[in-house]
């Protein structure tokens, strides 16, 4: 029943503060992406394209910001979680009047020949779906709707036609309900009794009557099919399945189904400190996840992910050779300038808000040995290279034999004068080994190898204390450097034990780790960098202390939010930092949940080595049937 309305608390609205980003839960359809608060509230949602101008943005600007909630108008308690295998959302709402669910969803299904068994083909309707059902007793809810047009300096006026409403520059929202409009908004009060159901459907096309809960309810199967039967492929059944299925969950939503891009986050502008200026534009595709994707992907069964990536970072690469940006756009721009939002004052006061991103210009080295390492793997998983990927490669190794004595930024991204990073110095020497193991010695390629290991063995330790810094010349430490053992750098045990030895003490904290400390160009400081946290457990198995290291995981699986998902950066008391969610937080922790199965199979040699190499001793060991019940995913039982 729809309950008349003659006022809008407006100040209500406008006095509803941040939200923590933990707070927030992440939808998608492999285009856009939506993030909705536990309080019903999608404050984000880019549709179309992950990285296009948001319609709701609440989460940059708590009073300048568009939104949607759905929420209980007396007071609640909620709880929340995924359909499992899916990237659908689910919300309970208790009260003291009853109880009510409200389903989130971008509404996604396989193409005709996923019959024929293709898993990987997808179309998606480019909608944000929101379903209220009553669950028990009678429950008085409110619909509060306010869009607005990407970063728009000023509102648009709503216009309701019948239970369709529009606004300029903004997707039209059709709903089973009424709204009224008022200072702005657009407000719809209704009782929900259990077995009675609304609908919501934010985007163009949908139908308004029947025809509209016919076809959300078709979409709601067609999506629940399609995430289960993808869910289905991924061949991980060990102790940690349910932390890992849902950052393959996340990974999948997160490729940019037309190109394979793989995107780094969901968000813009979320701050690595509250009130800093550290808020970065995260909705493109990073090259370096590459091979730290592939490893996971490729063992964990997901066929799709490992091809569609491979292609899109291939002819990204081949448009700039000789030289390769860190990052791309999602449909592969090289053009990424990067603008402030003056107006919006940012996540919890901080500002700027960004739009694009100038670390785009940046040379980054280690990036070469990323692709190349990338190819190698490809390669030995059973993958082929055609000879424009040859050509590709040799023109990548060729550039690092001539120029790895070379500064540059680094992984980081400091805006500060180049240097010679250590991580950029191991990368190098993954590019011309991984050439030499591919196309064959050459000389120059040989040569370079053979020099850039002497280099980091003699000239990259502490002069006192013994470990790998974070630059010739430097003293500082620097997490990043523990991807060494991981990558097959020939490293002493020495070296590598106080370098991991250096890193917890010195930039750990419990089972968090910063991933420098120092100057790095910009005011303020930064919170915890979990891939990093994930890292130091990747070098402690190399080191055979599997005790300390599956501890150090447990621990921070205990640290993703209510539904698994996790930021690019942590507080020291466990507040999200960064973009959200970060995936390459999730690639950390697939690949360390493999490793630990890995060192549990076949002890610290079996964690040692290039991925690809680790990754076919996997398969060699691995069931072919699933297993149940509690174990490691890749033994034999």
């Amino acid at each position: 029943m729809i309950l008349d309305t003659s006022t809008v608390l407006k100040g209500a609205v406008n006095n509803r503060d941040y939200r923590p980003i933990s707070d927030y839960a992440f939808i998608g359809d492999c285009h856009g992406a939506a993030l909705v608060a536990s309080d019903g509230s999608v404050d984000w949602c880019c549709l179309r394209r992950f990285d296009a101008e948001p319609v709701f943005s609440r989460l940059l600007d708590r009073q300048r910001g568009g939104f949607f909630q759905i929420s209980p108008q007396a007071e609640s308690q909620a709880r929340r979680g995924y359909v499992p295998a899916t990237n659908i959302l689910e919300t309970i709402f208790e009260t003291d009047h009853g109880t009510i669910r409200v389903v989130d969803f971008m509404p996604v299904q396989s193409e005709d020949r996923s019959a024929q068994g293709d898993h990987t083909a997808l179309v998606a309707r480019h909608w944000l779906v929101r379903i209220v059902e009553g669950v028990s007793g009678c429950v008085p809810m409110e619909a509060l709707y306010r869009p607005l047009p990407g970063f728009a300096e000023a509102f648009p006026a709503i216009q309701a036609d019948g239970n369709v409403l529009s606004a300029a520059g903004c997707p039209p929202l059709t709903s089973s309900t009424d709204f009224l409009v008022e200072n702005g908004i657009a407000v719809s009060r209704f009782d929900i009794s259990a077995g009675e159901s609304l609908w919501f459907v934010l985007g163009e096309g949908a139908p308004s009557g029947d025809g509209l809960v016919r076809i959300v309810e078709e979409c709601r199967a067609q999506t629940k099919a399609f995430w289960t039967a993808w869910s289905s492929h991924i061949s991980y059944h060990g102790r940690y399945r349910e932390a890992v299925l849902r950052s393959c969950l996340v990974l999948k939503a997160m490729t940019y189904a037309p190109t394979g891009a793989l995107l780094a986050a969901a968000t813009t502008s979320l701050p690595e400190q509250i009130g800093g200026i550290r808020n970065w534009d995260y909705r493109y595709c990073w090259l370096r996840d590459a091979c730290f994707a592939l490893y996971a992907m490729k063992k964990l069964g997901l066929l799709d992910l490992t091809s569609e990536f491979f292609r899109f970072v291939i002819h990204i690469s081949d448009e700039t050779l000789p030289r390769l940006l860190p990052l791309y756009g999602i449909g592969g721009e090289t053009d990424l300038p990067e603008a402030e939002i003056g107006h919006f004052e940012g996540y919890r006061g901080s500002r700027p808000v960004r739009f694009g991103n100038e670390a785009v210009e940046q040379h980054q080295l280690d990036v070469y040995g990323q692709l190349l390492d990338l190819m190698y793997s490809y390669k030995r998983l059973g993958g082929r290279l055609d000879e424009e990927i040859q050509r590709i490669g040799t023109v990548l190794a060729d550039y690092v034999a001539e120029c790895w004595r070379e500064p540059d930024a680094g992984l980081w991204e400091p805006r500060i004068e180049e240097r010679r990073y250590m991580h950029s110095a191991i990368m190098a020497w993954v590019a011309v080994d991984r050439a030499i193991r591919l196309f064959g010695e050459r000389s120059a390629w040989c040569e370079a190898r053979h020099a850039i290991a002497k280099d980091v063995r003699t000239n990259g330790l502490h002069p006192k204390e013994g470990f790998l810094t974070q630059a010739f010349g430097y003293t500082d430490v620097d997490a990043a450097v523990l991807v060494a053992p991981m990558v097959g750098f020939p490293l002493d045990d020495e070296v590598l034990e106080r370098t991991v030895n250096a890193v917890i003490e010195k930039l750990g904290h419990g089972p968090l780790v910063y991933r420098y400390k120092g100057e790095d160009g910009l005011p303020g400081e930064e919170g915890t960098f979990l891939v990093c946290a994930f890292w130091v457990i990747d070098a402690l198995l190399a080191l055979d202390r599997g005790d300390e290291a599956r501890q150090r995981f447990e621990d921070l699986l205990a640290m993703g939010n209510d539904v698994g998902l996790y930021s690019e950066e942590m507080a020291e008391d466990g507040t999200f930092l960064g973009n959200f969610p970060q995936v390459f937080t999730h690639l950390g922790l697939l690949q360390t949940a493999l490793v630990l199965d890995l060192y549990e199979c076949g002890g610290v040699e079996a964690v040692r080595g290039t991925y690809a190499d680790r990754a076919l001793r996997d398969t060699a060991n691995r069931t072919l049937a699933p297993m149940s019940g509690v174990g490691t995913g890749f033994c034999e039982s």
